[in-house]
């Protein structure tokens, strides 16, 4: 079974995607900051995470990055109300595989979460 990190602040938002992928299949761990998120995707092995850009602690990019600097590989989906070009153009050029913006559709997400998983 996939592990999904999910880290987003908004509570109905994580527990929307959570249950979505967990009805997919996949086993999800939600956290709600960007301190936790790094705490997990350094410490547990994930397949993929899904993070908010605009978290509590570390924003989504200061997640990405420092996972990347510590050598973890594993698939970033970016999530977030943030509609700037340069934060999307920035994300991927940073290593995630998608940015997806709210609102959004939820089989949409976990079409490109099996996606992601598949390019892996």
């Amino acid at each position: 079974m996939k592990r999904i990190l999910v880290a987003d602040d908004s509570e109905t938002v994580s527990m929307l995607v959570s249950t979505a992928l967990a009805n997919a299949g996949y086993s999800v761990t939600t956290v709600d900051n960007g301190m936790a998120a790094f705490s997990v995707g350094s410490e547990q092995d994930i397949d993929l995470a899904i993070i908010d850009q605009l978290m509590p602690g570390l924003l989504g990019m200061e997640v990405l990055e420092k996972w990347k600097s510590d050598g973890r590989d594993f698939p970033v989906i970016m999530l977030s109300s943030v509609n700037d070009e340069t934060t999307i153009v920035d994300s991927l050029r940073m290593g995630a595989v998608d940015f997806v913006r709210k609102p959004f559709l939820v089989k949409e997400l976990t079409a490109r979460v099996s996606l992601a998983l598949q390019r892996r």
